[in-house]
């Protein structure tokens, strides 16, 4: 078990870094709303009865959205989006380029990343909070995970409102400081640690939300257009098939609820290698 957990853990310690709070960031805000918030909002005069099915129906929809994010999280660094053990010609074919440190004929698309040293199909980017990059195999893993991460975000940002409405009893400009400025606020405004703490905490959600959300809605834009990274800076556009053809391209054949968890099967129609082109793919449903 050991050796299965370091050889899947990031290799570069920026990246490890950034996979370790990603972590501590879910767990923590995850703790945080079950059991400090979701006590207080959800039944009145904060006293839990242990009878109140809002706080079950909170704790079931939690639990539901934390499943799809550790799930959409482990798919994306267990899928293997790489050239490893995949058969490529030795003859160079148009769109295509050697690459001398793989030593092989690399696809269109894909492109060498010098922290995973090797080749990405379909390379979109290297994320530093998995440790892995993200390629045609498990783009929709991480879509899924951003997607559920904004879910999230959203839930707690939505359940502390009350909260902090609890904490603080009023709107006010000290107020505002402490949710943004927790830590600051905790040094010079002479608020308790307890207090600093969960307004931490609850200030964490709200970038969280900020971070989910802005990344979602580019990668959408991105998915919406046929293009990676890569090509969304160059302006090209060879491989845009129309929005709903470019979302099969990446949710697969049951891309209209594969995006509602991990778990959903819905094959990929291409093989990662072979990609059509606007013009290619016009003319064969011209045919």
């Amino acid at each position: 078990m050991g050796i299965f957990i370091h050889r899947h853990l990031p290799k570069c310690y920026t990246d490890l870094a950034a996979f370790i709070f990603l972590l501590g960031a879910v767990h923590t805000i995850g703790f945080f709303e079950l059991l400090v918030v979701l006590p207080t909002v959800s039944v009145p005069h904060a006293q839990y009865s242990g009878t109140d099915l809002g706080y079950y129906f909170h704790v079931l929809n939690g639990f539901l959205i934390y499943f799809n994010v550790m799930l959409s999280l482990y798919k994306v660094i267990m899928t293997d989006s790489s050239i490893k053990g995949r058969f490529l010609p030795s003859t160079l074919k148009p769109g295509w380029r050697f690459c001398v440190i793989c030593e092989c004929n690399a696809p269109a698309r894909s492109f060498h990343c010098h922290t995973c040293n090797t080749c990405i199909l379909k390379r979109d980017h290297h994320c530093t909070f998995t440790g892995y990059c993200v390629g045609y195999y498990n783009q929709r893993y991480y879509v899924s995970l951003l997607l559920n991460c904004a879910i999230a975000a959203v839930y707690s940002c939505f359940l502390n409102v009350d909260y902090l409405y609890h904490l603080f009893g009023e709107v006010s400009f000290k107020t505002v400081l402490n949710i943004l400025f927790p830590m600051i606020s905790w040094m010079f405004l002479a608020d308790n640690t307890i207090t600093a703490l969960q307004t931490f905490v609850t200030s964490l959600s709200l970038v969280g939300l900020f971070m989910s959300c802005g990344l979602l809605a580019y990668h959408l834009i991105n998915i919406f257009h046929g293009q990676v990274v890569y090509e969304k800076t160059f302006n090209i556009a060879h491989y845009d098939l129309g929005w709903k053809e470019n979302f099969r391209q990446v949710f697969g054949t049951c891309w209209h609820y594969a995006w509602i968890s991990p778990l959903i099967i819905s094959p990929l129609p291409s093989d990662g290698i072979e990609f059509s082109t606007k013009d290619t793919f016009e003319s064969m449903k011209a045919l």
